[in-house]
């Protein structure tokens, strides 16, 4: 089975200079963007696999396009925003692509099965950009070094990816997604797709944790909350997606996650200061070339 019949799809965030145009740039805007396609990706390749002469050209192609959807503030947040967010996904061949912020290096290829290593620019958090968060600091801007594999048939995918992050304290990561395209009529295919991510202590304790001095910062008045290693979260999206024309696509999506463990009960994301409960649903147009 060829490398792009399953490896291409929409992407899932935008490179920063056009995140600068359309968001101001912050890396709050960063993170609303993360979420709202960070839950398409998880669905995304399960339809795209049904459309695989979207991407058969030889030489460099591209997606670029934008989405509008209503994000939370912060992951565990119960404040939602509208966002217009920026999508760029840039690759050539079957050998490398740069999907928004992540870049990934096709190493290996037989029978549907993928693997290789990747890079990834990972936003941080501003501590204004939702009262709950104000005095426990920002998350600093950090890249992520790992590998991913994939496994594709003709209706279904299977991918998961390890990530180490190289400061900003987000420590390892490892992303789990089961995609499958569920139905189709004419150019209109919907897909349904589960993901879990993973956390290390220090990951989970960075984004969720409250150290003795945020704690003592804190304007809402946490008491220090100290995590483990665990699952983060898990959530399921569906997405509709229509082709307009040979360039052109649309989509739909609606994702609901769950916060698990010290995610769930961490003092941002209870006591009436967020929610374990994440919403997401927005709709993306897209144009390639």
């Amino acid at each position: 089975m060829a490398r792009n019949s399953g490896y291409y799809q929409i992407s899932k965030v935008a490179l920063p200079i056009l995140a600068a145009t359309f968001l101001g740039g912050t890396a709050h805007a960063q993170n609303l963007a993360d979420r709202f396609f960070d839950a398409i990706e998880a669905v995304q390749e399960g339809v795209d696999i049904v459309w695989p002469d979207d991407w058969q050209d030889k030489g460099v192609k591209a997606r670029l396009g934008a989405g509008f959807g209503w994000v939370p503030d912060y992951v565990g947040s119960d404040n939602y925003r509208f966002k217009i967010l920026p999508i760029v996904d840039v690759r050539y061949q079957d050998v490398w692509r740069l999907n928004g912020t992540t870049f990934t290096y096709n190493a290996y290829s037989e029978k549907g099965f993928e693997t290789g290593p990747l890079m990834n620019l990972r936003f941080g958090r501003d501590d204004e950009s939702n009262k709950a968060l104000n005095g426990l600091g920002d998350i600093k801007t950090t890249v992520e070094v790992g590998a991913f594999a994939r496994y594709s048939t003709k209706m279904m995918l299977l991918s998961a990816d390890v990530r180490q992050a190289l400061g900003a304290g987000q420590g390892l990561s490892i992303r789990a997604t089961a995609g499958h395209a569920i139905f189709r009529a004419g150019d209109f295919v919907m897909g349904a797709g589960i993901r879990a991510k993973w956390y290390s202590k220090k990951a989970m304790q960075t984004n969720y944790g409250i150290s003795a001095e945020q704690a003592a910062n804190s304007a809402k008045g946490f008491e220090a909350f100290e995590v483990g290693a665990g699952m983060s979260e898990v959530s399921l999206n569906l997405l509709g997606a229509y082709r307009v024309n040979e360039h052109a696509r649309l989509m739909s999506l609606v994702s609901f996650g769950k916060l698990l463990g010290d995610a769930a009960n961490s003092p941002i994301t209870g006591g009436g200061f967020g929610s374990e409960n994440q919403f997401i649903a927005g709709t993306a147009v897209t144009f390639q070339f």
